[in-house]
Order: structure tokens, then C-alpha cells, then sequence
């Protein structure tokens, strides 16, 4: 095995619509701002991170940075259908049914209610505005406890 650290893995979304899916994340998801900066074009492209300078705004989930990316000319998603690359982020929760009952009441779209799994107590999906599946899943008692 490398001996690499990983305390945690961040990720980068690029946003067809940034405004909109920070109002998602930030605002109706109530994730952290963490930080919000421009990186310039030499880092960019230096990097091989995007063709151009952009903005990105970071928020927080537990141990992992979400990085909205606002980059001019960002090209539509091609698919919401299921496709190739990131297709869901998952959050684990306490209570499924409470966050998708606060979440809908604020207009979150979600694919179904709340439904049980075999590996956990309840699962429940929703869609950010480009259409990655926003996954909520409330693990069995024990293993939260395990998990300690």
C-alpha cells in the first residue's frame, strides 16, 4: 500500500449554474462556508485543475470540503441520466425521515421518499442543481456506535 495521508478527500464540482447551486449547498443543504477564492489562471492550468482561472466557493461536510466551481464558459452537464464520473455524494445522517422532511419543506427535489436498505436503516436521495444524486443515508444504530 502507498504510504499516503488521507484524512480526508475533498471534492470538486463545476457548476453549469454557480449562484444556484451555492444557494443549494450553503443555503438548503446549511453546509459551512469553509472558504470562498479565486484561483488564477497559471495555478489552473499549472495544475491541470480547469483551462482557465476560476472562482470556487468551499463548503463543509463533517471532515470534507464540497468545491463549488464558478469557471466561465462551464459546459452544461451532458446527462442527468446514470453516466460515467461522480454520480453521488453521500452524507450520513442521523435521521433520514427529519432531514428529508425539513429538506422538502424547503424545496429540495428528492427522487422518493425515505425507503429502508439491507445495510442501513433508511436512505433517501435528492438532486443538486446539476444533478448529482445528494444520497442521505441513516447507518444501523450499532454500527454508529461501532464506529466510536
Amino acid at each position: 500500500m502507498l504510504d499516503l495521508c488521507f484524512d480526508r478527500v475533498d471534492v470538486a464540482i463545476v457548476c453549469s449554474n454557480f449562484e444556484e447551486s451555492a444557494r443549494f449547498y450553503r443555503d438548503l443543504l446549511e453546509l459551512e462556508v469553509a472558504m470562498e477564492l479565486d484561483i488564477p489562471e497559471r495555478l489552473a492550468t499549472g495544475a491541470g485543475l480547469a483551462p482557465r482561472g476560476f472562482h470556487h466557493l468551499r463548503v463543509r461536510a463533517g471532515n470534507t470540503l464540497i468545491k463549488l466551481m464558478d469557471i466561465e464558459g462551464a459546459p452544461e452537464r451532458g446527462t442527468t441520466d446514470f453516466a460515467a464520473g461522480v454520480r453521488w455524494l453521500t452524507f450520513f445522517v442521523h435521521d433520514v425521515q427529519a432531514v428529508y422532511d425539513k429538506l422538502t419543506a424547503k424545496g429540495v427535489p428528492f427522487v422518493s421518499p425515505p425507503v429502508a436498505a439491507d445495510d442501513c436503516t433508511a436512505i433517501v436521495c435528492a438532486k443538486d442543481p446539476d444533478g448529482v444524486l445528494i444520497e442521505f443515508v441513516q447507518p444501523f444504530p450499532e454500527d454508529i456506535e461501532g464506529a466510536s
